[in-house]
């Protein structure tokens, strides 16, 4: 599917026991509190406690999260960038 040149990848988010997102672009933090993923042209923010990356593989577009999940949050492209301006200040 295309959209404005940019080609949109479909995405899916699982919570049980933590979470398995697919579709998954680009890691953009992850830390115990909180992980941001690229999910296509958004960006998908997690919210929680005890986070741990326990699978991630880019090439097939998944990461697996351990922890227990308070939130999720999807946000435009820019607003990620805003947030790494934030991150590396």
């Amino acid at each position: 599917m295309e959209n404005n040149g940019t080609i949109k990848k479909a995405h899916a988010v699982t919570i049980k026991d933590g979470a398995t997102v697919t579709g998954v672009t680009q890691v953009v933090a992850v830390d115990e509190k909180e992980v941001v993923l690229a999910v296509g042209s958004r960006t998908l923010t997690l919210t929680g406690r005890d986070f741990s990356a326990e699978k991630l593989s880019i090439e097939e577009g998944v990461i697996v999260i351990k922890g227990e999940v308070a939130s999720l949050k999807y946000s435009s492209a820019a607003d990620a960038k805003g947030f790494l301006k934030k991150l590396f200040k």
